[in-house]
């Protein structure tokens, strides 16, 4: 279980979350909506330990009741946490499959096992294999680029994943695409699946158990799948 308790985070003294609590259960699909520059994202990078947030000392991140708060990325991520960035990074000279070795060198894949399952989940995701063969990201589509977000995510196999607006720049077959693979690999796996998003159409296809909504730096509602339908059809000025 993540817990998060009083989450308060600054940045330059400028206070961008207050006081957020809430906890994500193993095997549960959430999503985190809001409108812009609520602090969603702020939030999924704290989780993730990113150092240009500044947390306040009453605040507390514990990850199945171990204390993570002042733990760096790294030892996050080997913990079990991962986080798709909004705008994935072009990496040239470098391809997933060569970026996922070196990520992976610790759990014992061979050069061939390890190929074979990037290409099992790329078939599944239907990225191209000369996608898989290209500098990471250098050219890439929107969706493309968020489609292989998705396979680093199946590949590292954390415990809590994180996607920060993954229908940002996707088109519909795309999304769909995504979103089955997601529902399928939460369900086989009893991962926990965090959608960060502003709009519904995702959360069609791949239901979640809680939506939690924030704005202006704090947790306004929580609600069900019924949720998304009413933010969309009155906004979240009506809340």
């Amino acid at each position: 279980m993540l817990s998060i308790k009083k989450l308060t985070v600054s940045v330059q003294k400028k206070e961008i979350l207050t006081n957020i609590s809430t906890i994500f259960r193993p095997g549960k699909i959430y999503a985190i909506m809001g409108p812009n520059g609520s602090g969603k994202s702020t939030l999924a990078r704290t989780i993730m330990g990113d150092p240009a947030f500044g947390v306040a000392q009453k605040s507390s991140i514990t990850l199945n009741r171990t204390e993570i708060t002042k733990m760096s990325p790294d030892k996050r991520a080997k913990l079990g946490i991962f986080l798709s960035a909004q705008s994935p990074l072009e990496i040239p000279g470098v391809t997933v499959f060569q970026l996922l070795r070196r990520a992976c060198s610790s759990q014992g894949f061979t050069a061939v096992e390890l190929k074979k399952k990037v290409d099992f989940i790329a078939a599944e995701l239907k990225i191209p294999d000369e996608l898989l063969s290209r500098s990471l990201n250098v050219g890439f589509s929107g969706g493309e680029r968020k489609k292989l977000e998705v396979l680093q995510a199946a590949i590292l196999d954390p415990t809590y994943i994180f996607l920060d607006e993954i229908d940002t720049g996707v088109d519909v077959d795309a999304l769909k695409t995504i979103a089955q693979f997601l529902k399928k690999f939460v369900k086989e796996t009893k991962k926990t699946l965090v959608i960060i998003t502003h709009y519904n159409r995702i959360l069609k296809y791949l239901p979640p158990c809680e939506v939690i909504v924030i704005r202006d730096g704090k947790i306004i509602k929580k609600g069900d799948k019924e949720l998304p339908h009413l933010i969309e059809k009155d906004g979240y000025d009506n809340l």
